[in-house]
């Protein structure tokens, strides 16, 4: 597992998974990471990309985090790297 940053602009974004799929897109989505936005922010996040059948329209990517009572909100500043998240912690 690589626990070292990854720059989104040089090798690109972390696994993709297809979620779903309709004559008009393909929706993919990665697991939690840890990701840093242009102004150093830091935070849980996944990466959601919808691909268009249609290339009339450019592809769409954006970061979800999760708020307070877990709702999903869009990460506003743009995202420069992503690292795996570490184990979590078992106890002792």
């Amino acid at each position: 597992m690589n626990k070292d940053w990854t720059s989104v602009k040089k090798t690109g974004l972390p696994e993709l998974e297809e979620v779903s799929t309709t004559n008009f897109s393909s929706v993919y989505k990665s697991k939690e990471v840890l990701i840093q936005t242009k102004r150093g922010e830091r935070f849980v996040a996944y990466c959601r990309k919808e691909m268009y059948a249609n290339k009339k329209w450019k592809d769409e990517v954006y970061w979800f985090i999760y708020g307070t009572g877990g709702r999903k909100m869009k990460v506003i500043s743009k995202v420069i790297a992503w690292m795996e998240l570490p184990d979590r912690y078992e106890g002792e």
